[in-house]
């Protein structure tokens, strides 16, 4: 486009360079083009600190997702029987994402995505744990929970 528009004024006659329609009409049709792309690039710019601010919010739930599925990869050391593989963590991970319910408040929401999500989570491995290791894996999760400033502290000591 900017090469046509370059080759007309180039081949225009500088005489009725003012009364050439069709190099008038590319100049419009230039510009209207520049305004329209220069729109798009601030609408873009506003849509990346959109993304950015809303990626920082839901940080911290896939924080946590994160030390859910390390601590369950961990969990092989206890029992070899203990084998998590990732898709079936998405699953139940998404699961969890989409059984929570939509709440216009992002802080309410993220705690309430990491709560179910822990509760989802915890639910499935419980349920392929022997007796004697779910007291061990609550403990871990417990542990983990405050070692990341998700459970406070003081709220459990004696």
């Amino acid at each position: 486009m900017e090469a046509d528009l370059l080759k007309k004024l180039d081949e225009a006659d500088p005489e009725t360079i003012l009364t050439n329609i069709e190099l008038i009409e590319g100049l419009e049709t230039t510009k209207a083009t520049s305004m329209e792309i220069q729109r798009q690039q601030i609408e873009a710019k506003q849509t990346e600190i959109t993304i950015n601010k809303m990626r920082e919010i839901y940080r911290r739930v896939a924080a946590e997702g994160a030390m859910l599925y390390f601590l369950l990869v961990q969990l092989c050391i206890v029992d070899h029987m203990y084998q998590y593989s990732l898709e079936a963590f998405t699953n139940f991970f998404l699961k969890a994402i989409f059984d929570t319910e939509a709440n216009e408040d992002e802080e309410k929401r993220v705690i309430d995505l990491r709560s179910n999500i822990r509760l989802t989570i915890y639910r499935w491995v419980q349920r392929g744990l022997f007796v004697k290791h779910k007291q061990l894996f609550l403990t871990q999760l417990v542990f983990r929970l405050i070692q990341l400033n998700i459970l406070e502290n003081a709220e459990y000591d004696a």
